[in-house]
């Protein structure tokens, strides 16, 4: 089994935005992001600060490594690693109750509160990083893949903003 090399190119500039976005926004936000790591309550409090310094540098390593060619495979991992990691973590705290907690994906939005959708893109995202491990097609990239990997991150870009305006909106009966 292989992945053809629009597929490849489309996953692997995907995953690069999300991190490289998720990062910037973590490290302007410095002071935020540590509150909303301690709003998780997996950690001790004394690795909340660590933690919240360094998970910013550790995303942007996986969305360098995942563009460079020859680090494809251990970009793949990182990603795959903490996105497993990040959903983990939301259905800890969905399974204890606690869904008013901001997930931290990307500060300086609105704040989107952790549930069920996120967990499951995440786990999406684990599919499309481990995706990465397999072997390319041996097939050229022309000007139409170019075209059309532009058009579907686009697309899957307006797709999910629209979806998590969705999610976020109150459900009948519930306090926004």
């Amino acid at each position: 089994m292989s992945v053809d090399p629009a597929v490849a190119l489309f996953l692997r500039l995907l995953l690069a935005g999300i991190f490289a976005l998720a990062a910037f926004s973590k490290l302007r936000q410095r002071e935020v992001f540590e509150g909303i790591v301690a709003d998780y309550r997996i950690l001790p409090a004394a690795l909340v600060a660590p933690f919240a310094r360094v998970l910013p540098f550790v995303e942007l390593a996986a969305a360098a490594l995942v563009l460079v060619p020859a680090t494809v495979a251990a970009g793949a991992v990182l990603a795959a690693l903490l996105l497993a990691a990040f959903a983990a973590a939301m259905a800890v705290n969905i399974l204890r109750g606690r869904t008013d907690i901001d997930c931290g994906c990307f500060l300086g939005a609105l704040p989107r509160r952790i549930g069920w959708p996120l967990v499951v893109r995440n786990l999406l995202l684990v599919l499309g990083s481990l995706a990465l491990l397999l072997p390319v097609a041996p097939r050229a990239l022309v000007w139409l893949d170019a075209v059309s990997v532009a058009g579907a991150l686009v697309v899957v870009g307006a797709s999910y903003a629209a979806a998590s305006r969705m999610f976020e909106l109150a459900w009948p009966g519930e306090r926004g």
